[in-house]
């Protein structure tokens, strides 16, 4: 057996076969500035010049190199000025925010993630002007922009003022209100709950019982607004059940039971939670309890053999 030195460790060479090599144990840190340039058409040095222009506020220069560079269309392409609109959205200057979408630099949902992030209403307010729609959802796995907000409760505030639906799913059954639920102040989520939040959509249940702190109070929010409380996940949601169906994919007693939380446990049982309903293979919560050897749960769901 042969070892070849590396920075930090060692590594075996041969004999075996490649995939029994050792790689490196570490690598020096990448800086921001020797990360990989993304190709553009528009000259690096006229970029730099606009955002140079973006930052000191000063448009009208800002209008001149974009005039005189998008004359010749060999040399100019609206859509390399991404980083410029990111950093007009962080400034919250309007000005530059809308010359570039006047010339025809397309909407990305990342501008609206970006304003959210940094409470830029006003970049915000011109997307909405200029046809932004408020709950397409950001990605076929990530719901619109609310689910974003729900550390702010200003901005959640702001967001259903200007039309934010709490229930807009994307491709699976995931909405704002499902990561309220998991992880926002029991304020947001009260707060999108009295703006019509739907607990029959998000797997509100199962999202709540992973909060790490608060599942009762969270918990009882959702049931007194009517979830169904022995559903499986995903029920009745065919996109997101063929999706997940490696997944056990059972009622949030399940969840409860999966995760260990005693106190959960004893909640569901005592709202009508039904431990034999059996998960996507074939197991109660009973079985499953006893499968993870947790004996406290299995006492909380009513059977101390």
């Amino acid at each position: 057996m042969r070892l070849r030195r590396y920075q930090g460790g060692v590594g075996l060479t041969e004999p075996g076969p490649p995939w029994t090599s050792w790689p490196p144990p570490d690598y020096f840190p990448v800086q921001p500035s020797e990360y990989p340039q993304i190709p553009t058409r528009t000259p690096a040095a006229t970029l730099e010049k606009l955002q140079a222009s973006c930052v000191s506020g000063d448009i009208w220069k800002f209008r001149e190199i974009l005039d005189s560079q998008s004359s010749s269309s060999e040399d100019f392409d609206i859509c390399d000025f991404y980083a410029i609109m990111i950093e007009a959205i962080r400034l919250d200057d309007v000005q530059f925010i809308k010359e570039l979408l006047d010339r025809g630099l397309p909407m990305d949902p990342l501008y609206a993630l970006e304003a959210v992030k940094v409470k830029g209403k006003k970049a915000l307010e011109v997307f909405l002007q200029n046809g932004w729609n408020i709950n397409e959802p950001i990605s076929e796995l990530k719901p619109p922009v609310l689910g974003n907000a729900i550390s702010d409760e200003e901005m959640a505030a702001w967001l259903l003022d200007h039309g934010a639906d709490p229930n807009r799913q994307c491709v699976i059954d995931l909405t704002p209100l499902s990561l309220a639920v998991e992880s926002a102040p029991i304020s947001v989520i009260q707060l999108m709950l009295s703006r019509g939040g739907d607990t029959r959509k998000g797997q509100l249940l199962h999202h709540a019982i992973e909060r790490h702190s608060d599942n009762i109070a969270v918990l009882s929010l959702v049931v007194e607004k009517g979830a169904a409380i022995n559903s499986t996940m995903y029920e009745g949601h065919y996109p997101s059940r063929a999706l997940f169906s490696f997944m056990n994919l059972g009622t949030p007693l399940h969840k409860a039971v999966e995760l260990g939380k005693v106190d959960v446990v004893r909640y569901l049982v005592s709202k009508g939670a039904n431990p034999s309903i059996q998960d996507a293979k074939g197991r109660t919560a009973l079985e499953y309890a006893r499968m993870l050897n947790q004996s406290e749960v299995i006492q909380a769901l009513g059977d101390g053999k």
